[in-house]
């Protein structure tokens, strides 16, 4: 339990990475429009002028993300030995996770950067999306067995 399974931990990133794009569409599409009226990419597009993205662009940015995801599935199979296996500690890492994006989104709110209430929102989004992308990939890292067992 106390060895991190690096092939494990480099397909569980990718797995949170796919697992926090869906969610991310499903909240900052679908819910964001049912509770502003439009999707939070066009709150972003009304506030800030962002730049039309290159192919080099959407590269960079899903690498930056793959490593990020991959951090955490890390940092989830770090904290095993201490908490166990599971949701548990899937929740304990992404609340390190959420709590290091609202200290991101508050220094960018505080530097001008970005709107209060946009801001603020896509905080809460990230707040809801991190969680559930995190026990997905925990839960591939583990996999089935392991994480069945845990759950017991």
């Amino acid at each position: 339990m106390n060895k991190i399974n690096i092939k494990r931990m480099l397909l569980a990133g990718l797995a949170m990475l796919v697992v926090w794009v869906v969610v991310e569409i499903l909240v900052e599409q679908v819910f964001a429009r049912i509770l502003f009226g439009i999707p939070s990419q066009e709150m972003w597009l009304q506030v800030i002028d962002l730049r039309e993205w290159s192919a080099q662009t959407y590269w960079a940015n899903s690498f930056i993300a793959l490593v990020n995801c991959t951090l955490m599935i890390w940092l989830y199979a770090s904290l095993r030995p201490m908490y166990g296996v599971g949701t548990k500690t899937a929740l304990i890492t992404s609340a390190f996770g959420v709590i290091w994006v609202f200290s991101l989104f508050i220094n960018l709110i505080n530097l001008g950067l970005f709107p209060l209430e946009l801001g603020l929102i896509e905080a809460t989004f990230e707040a809801i999306e991190f969680p559930i992308a995190m026990i997905a990939g925990a839960s591939i890292y583990e996999g089935e067995a392991s994480w069945n067992q845990a759950a017991d």
